[in-house]
């Protein structure tokens, strides 16, 4: 009896601790979300050529660039469009697979580029987090992560290391 009175209180004092130790997150705020901006300088490379490469990186990417890019003027120089970046809400493996959507900017210029990718409030339809219209700060971090290897993956391919002119070295 006193084993298992014992049992029993070690067992509720550690149910009671982990509860305790939870980790907690709360959702960014809206104040919070700014747009994160990256600036590329490829010398001797034209506005078109910079425009086709970041399309071309775009569709790459995200499979279907239909379903990414919104507008898209090559005239301008510039390519408008939506993705979905996913993020956890805290450190933890049994944390849910949550997403957001946010908006892609480009602008090409004679030997230069822009890019601009922008966090937006709200769920979109994928997300298991239903509840979190923003991500928590860890999660925000995952995000700013991901835009900065996009941003990564954009210069590279601007420089005309991406998938497609791989192809043309045979």
């Amino acid at each position: 009896m006193k084993k298992m009175l014992l049992t029993c209180i070690v067992t509720s004092a550690v149910v009671l601790i982990g509860c305790v130790s939870a980790p907690k997150s709360e959702p960014i705020t809206i104040p919070d979300i700014k747009p994160i901006t990256y600036d590329y300088v490829i010398d001797n490379t034209s506005k078109d050529i910079l425009w086709k490469r970041a399309r071309n990186y775009l569709a790459t990417v995200y499979g279907d660039s239909k379903s990414v890019i919104r507008v898209e003027d090559q005239g301008q120089g510039v390519i408008i469009g939506k993705g979905i970046v996913n993020w956890k809400i805290i450190n933890q493996t049994y944390s849910p697979n949550c997403n957001s959507n946010y908006d892609i900017r480009f602008m090409a210029k004679e030997n230069k580029a822009r890019l601009q990718l922008e966090l937006i409030e709200g769920v979109p339809p994928a997300s298991k987090c239903t509840g979190w219209v923003l991500p928590s700060s860890f999660g925000y971090t995952q995000v700013e992560e991901s835009f900065k290897n996009i941003s990564e993956g954009l210069e590279n391919a601007l420089k005309g290391n991406g998938a497609i002119e791989s192809l043309s070295d045979f």
